[in-house]
């Protein structure tokens, strides 16, 4: 299965678009359109964002057009897929609550990332 996606980076209100500093890490707003998505998880990596490293992110809305509830993956230690990148995993909203794992569209997914340039 093929991982498709698209990250645009959301202007703030003096249409700065590029992190910004808040505190010791730079923030983003972004949209992460996932055009198509794999069971694994849509692994979306720190440099979509214009970081180096995550240290946090936030899904801040969605397109739920196809029933789809995405998340962000971490482990049972609140790790993300790694320093350098996130997962995006999505759940069917159909009443198995199963991970969606074929090429489905898993739309539009509002994020706010934290990080290191």
């Amino acid at each position: 299965m093929a991982l498709v996606y698209t990250v645009t980076l959301l202007a703030d209100h003096k249409g700065y678009t590029k992190p910004r500093a808040i505190g010791d890490e730079y923030m983003v707003d972004a949209l992460v359109d996932v055009s198509s998505i794999v069971a694994a998880g849509s692994v979306i990596p720190a440099s979509a964002f214009g970081l180096t490293q995550i240290t946090t992110a936030m899904i801040t809305g969605h397109d739920n057009a196809n029933a789809l509830q995405p998340q962000i993956e971490c482990s049972a230690t609140g790790s993300y897929e790694s320093v350098s990148s996130l997962a995006l995993m999505f759940t069917s909203l159909d009443g198995t609550n199963a991970t969606a794992s074929n090429d489905a569209n898993g739309g539009s997914v509002r994020m706010r990332v934290y990080g290191i340039l």
